[in-house]
């Protein structure tokens, strides 16, 4: 019923909008249906990952007894980046799914679903910013020397983001089992990217590392932009810019060859 009272939402206010508005309102509702039923609504943005670093942050620092500097600052920043590409590529691959009511009635550019999810995905980012930086105020940290180098990492992020969306996206209305092999590599990547510790050691121990897994270079030019004390890596983020750019564009490529196709198995 949602759906459908969506649907007609949509049409009778897309034939009157740009293409621009058509992605922001889809955006918009998204967002916000994330948190529809919820009693706390919006609080859930904030509660999620401050519990998850709670947590991590008591078993780092009072089990492991980890000594990094601002540690809590330092998860935060590192699982805050995580949540948005794990939250982009799990709902991502279910996108045409979901949306497919929106494809059979209304004439647009279906590549925009995923404009507006990713948009979606970036407001619910910028919402737990918002809470890393009250609490950099409170902890008396200062911000990253490299702040004004954030967009950059931002689009790399959003790139990498969508075209695994897409990717996955496509593949699953064909092959559900897609949906379990992505949550071990979600699961591989959340442990080996370098949340939890510096991805120097990589630099040190397999420098190789860093090439395979582009959210090494992504968290720690994060960090190096969001907390004090932490180093730029200038290389690696024209590197991680370019493969993302280059792999959304393929994504987009066997999205516009093969998404008909997909839709019609759906």
């Amino acid at each position: 019923m949602i759906k459908k009272a969506l649907g007609h939402i949509y049409i009778n206010n897309f034939s009157s909008n740009s293409r621009l508005e058509r992605i922001w309102k889809i955006a918009q509702v998204d967002f916000k249906k994330r948190y529809y039923n919820d009693r706390l609504g919006l609080l859930w943005a904030l509660i999620n990952p401050l519990t998850q670093i709670s947590i991590y942050y008591f078993v780092f620092t009072r089990i492991f007894q980890r000594n990094q500097e601002n540690f809590v600052l330092y998860l935060f920043c590192g699982i805050l980046t995580w949540l948005a590409f794990t939250e982009a590529t799990k709902m991502g691959s279910r996108v045409l799914i979901r949306k497919k009511y929106l494809t059979e009635n209304i004439q647009f550019n279906w590549l925009d679903l995923y404009s507006s999810h990713m948009i979606s995905i970036l407001m619910g980012l910028i919402f737990n910013f918002g809470a890393y930086f009250v609490i950099l105020l409170l902890t008396g940290a200062s911000i990253g020397p490299y702040f004004y180098v954030l967009p950059i990492v931002l689009i790399t992020l959003f790139l990498i983001s969508s075209a695994m969306a897409i990717i996955l996206g496509l593949i699953r209305p064909i092959f559900d089992d897609i949906v379990h092999i992505w949550e071990i590599l979600l699961m591989i990547g959340f442990w080996v990217s370098g949340i939890f510790f510096s991805g120097q050691f990589y630099f040190d121990n397999y420098p190789w590392f860093v090439h395979v897994n582009p959210f090494v270079g992504i968290l720690l030019n994060m960090r190096a932009c969001l907390l004090e004390n932490n180093l730029m890596y200038w290389g690696l983020l024209i590197e991680n810019l370019i493969f993302s750019g280059i792999l959304y564009i393929i994504a987009v490529i066997l999205f516009k060859k093969y998404a008909k196709k997909v839709i019609e198995k759906v």
